[in-house]
């Protein structure tokens, strides 16, 4: 129809400024594309573990779902996964969402709102890898997992590392879904020590590697 209507389609965002001159994260982001930090857990750099910067925007949140009530949606589980927003009477729009840009009539009618949430974060020394990923990467592949699969490359394979990770959460989605489905993957990757990736392995790194 060479037109675009955000009435019943929208979308996720996040956002991540590394300010380098404070060496600060900013984070904002709005719905269920996360961002995950993946850190050495002591000063001897040893063992890697998954933080989440962000939370899953979803309807069964406590706040989430009282703001969408007083705004006259309603929270249906759907029996099989998700929690859904719907209007007082009626099945639309059924997101699975609480926060989104564009699905204007959930806004409308719902309490769907587009504010996002903000936080900083200050980058240590035992940070390794930034993650921003759309929630096709993390319905089957958890933070731990995901972190490990990038931190397995130096920062100077920024770019495969990514390509990695994507073609995982692709491979388990064909596999879960018997082929049926795949939603959208999307991985952008941030080494933000490259001098500390890889010391375990001993493989030649750059510094400031991204990739998406």
């Amino acid at each position: 129809m060479k037109k675009f209507s955000a009435q019943m389609s929208g979308t996720t965002a996040t956002v991540v400024v590394h300010d380098h001159n404070v060496n600060k994260l900013t984070v904002s982001h709005v719905a269920d594309s996360s961002a995950v930090l993946g850190r050495y857990k002591e000063p001897e750099k040893k063992n890697l573990e998954a933080v989440s910067l962000t939370r899953d925007h979803k309807p069964n949140l406590k706040d989430e779902k009282a703001r969408i009530e007083r705004n006259g949606g309603r929270v249906v589980f759907d029996g099989y996964a998700n929690h859904r927003i719907y209007a007082k009477n009626a099945r639309y729009p059924g997101l699975n969402m609480s926060r989104c840009i564009g699905d204007l009539v959930g806004h409308d009618n719902c309490g769907l709102i587009a504010e996002p949430e903000v936080s900083t974060r200050t980058v240590s020394n035992e940070d390794v890898v930034l993650l921003v990923c759309s929630d096709g990467v993390w319905e089957f592949i958890n933070p731990m997992e995901a972190v490990n699969i990038v931190s397995a490359f130096t920062p100077a394979k920024a770019m495969a590392a990514a390509e990695k990770l994507a073609k995982e959460a692709w491979d388990r989605w064909i596999t879960k879904t018997d082929g049926g489905v795949v939603d959208d993957i999307t991985v952008v990757l941030a080494f933000l020590n490259p001098e500390n990736a890889g010391r375990n392995n001993n493989r030649h790194s750059i510094p400031g590697n991204t990739a998406s």
